[in-house]
């Protein structure tokens, strides 16, 4: 099934990666139309547009570790003084998170200067270099303003910078005239239409957004556990009640993206250690809107309308749009329990995860008031045991990740620091 068209998954990657800091995806934005154009005015070895859209993709993606290592920080500080930390964890990501494993070296190297990158065959130091011109080019023109003159990189060319991509860049502000569509915004369309020749198999588009949840992870792990946790649930119960195998990706992709809202919903509300006040509960709620504006045009409808259903109700007490009963289908209803679930038995800033009989309970009697589906409740709770011991792994392997990232950056920053 065609769920998400291949230029989507960069909109829906750059939407939710804007949401946690917008000058981090603003930067990789600007960065990716220049290595674009740069690119272009290769001479040699000529890329296929839809390479070239890669590597644009990935440019964008460049500063993604600084979600984990500098949140919220200044980026001149993280920029400058100590590059390598997000460098490292960028490169993991997409080392082990996305299909970009080929590729994923010229993000670890991409603040490298020119002479210190490792001199080893690799395919793509061309494009480390051409990135690490393109990403400093952004950066300053930003600093200096007016006073921006990409000529004055000239003096650092075969030491700080490759001459080969200082050449590049010099030909695409000739032929393209960058720095002036970076300041008008013109540039953005320019990039709407170097998407267009993305293709990914429907197993990369699965790989890259399961890899956006390890993304919204680096702010939140609760978010990333309740979305591991909500996965196996509603899988679990899908097998259970036997329902179709399109319909299973469609609840496959709603459950992944169902709480991709929450990179808009503060710590401070979303981690809050009490009881939210109700204009804090009206904010953290926003964030059915905010998936809402993310993926609407991007994803197909039945996966969008069973992630705007998550927090509806059958008796129509839900949001955010009062649904009930009979306005909701199969899948809803069962994304409704599998939520609940992990509401209920994963942990919380303010309480411990609640034990297998109130679990139960509550569910049972969520079902009696009409909130939740009878049939995907007696499903969750007849096969409870089963269900959660499935959960478990998952959420094992999860930490087993979370562990090989930590572990592997550890060994990588020695490594390059030697």
């Amino acid at each position: 099934m065609n769920l998400v068209h291949s230029k989507d998954i960069y909109y829906i990657f750059r939407d939710v990666m804007r949401c946690l800091d917008p000058k981090v995806m603003n930067h990789g934005a600007r960065t990716s139309y220049i290595l674009y154009r740069m690119l272009q005015c290769m001479e040699g070895k000529k890329f296929e547009m839809y390479e070239i859209a890669e590597f644009a993709f990935l440019a964008t993606l460049h500063d993604l570790g600084a979600y984990k290592t500098n949140p919220g920080e200044d980026q001149l500080a993280y920029e400058t003084k100590d590059f390598m930390p997000h460098s490292i964890y960028g490169y993991l990501f997409l080392l082990y998170l996305t299909p970009f494993k080929d590729r994923a070296k010229i993000i670890l190297y991409h603040h490298t200067d020119y002479q210190k990158v490792p001199k080893q065959a690799y395919e793509f130091n061309d494009i480390i270099h051409c990135l690490n011109v393109a990403e400093k080019m952004d950066m300053y023109s930003n600093i200096l303003g007016s006073k921006f003159d990409y000529m004055m990189f000239q003096k650092h060319a075969g030491t700080r910078y490759s001459d080969k991509a200082l050449g590049l860049l010099y030909q695409a502000e000739k032929k393209y005239n960058i720095f002036s569509k970076l300041s008008s915004g013109e540039y953005k369309n320019e990039l709407a239409e170097l998407y267009e020749y993305l293709i990914f198999t429907d197993e990369e588009k699965k790989e890259f957004l399961v890899g956006l949840m390890y993304i919204v992870g680096f702010r939140s792990e609760y978010t990333m556990l309740d979305s591991v946790t909500a996965i196996q649930i509603a899988e679990s119960l899908s097998d259970r009640l036997m329902i179709s195998e399109d319909e299973k990706e469609i609840l496959f992709y709603a459950t992944l993206l169902h709480d991709a809202g929450m990179c808009a919903i503060s710590k401070d509300i979303s981690e809050a250690p009490r009881k939210l006040t109700d204009e804090e509960m009206q904010t953290l709620r926003t964030h059915v809107e905010v998936v809402e504006s993310i993926l609407k045009g991007r994803i197909d409808e039945g996966v969008l309308d069973t992630i705007m259903a998550h927090h509806e109700r059958g008796d129509g007490s839900g949001y955010p749009k009062r649904l009930k009963s009979d306005q909701m289908n199969r899948l809803m209803r069962i994304l409704q329990v599998a939520d609940t679930m992990t509401g209920l038995t994963n942990p919380r800033s303010y309480r411990d995860p609640k034990p297998k009989e109130v679990v139960i309970n509550i569910l049972k009697e969520e079902a009696e008031k009409g909130k939740l589906g009878k049939e995907v409740v007696r499903a969750a709770t007849t096969y409870y045991d089963e269900i959660m011991a499935g959960v478990k792994q998952k959420s094992d392997e999860m930490l087993s990740m979370y562990r090989k990232l930590q572990d592997s950056y550890e060994a990588t920053y020695k490594q390059t620091n030697q």
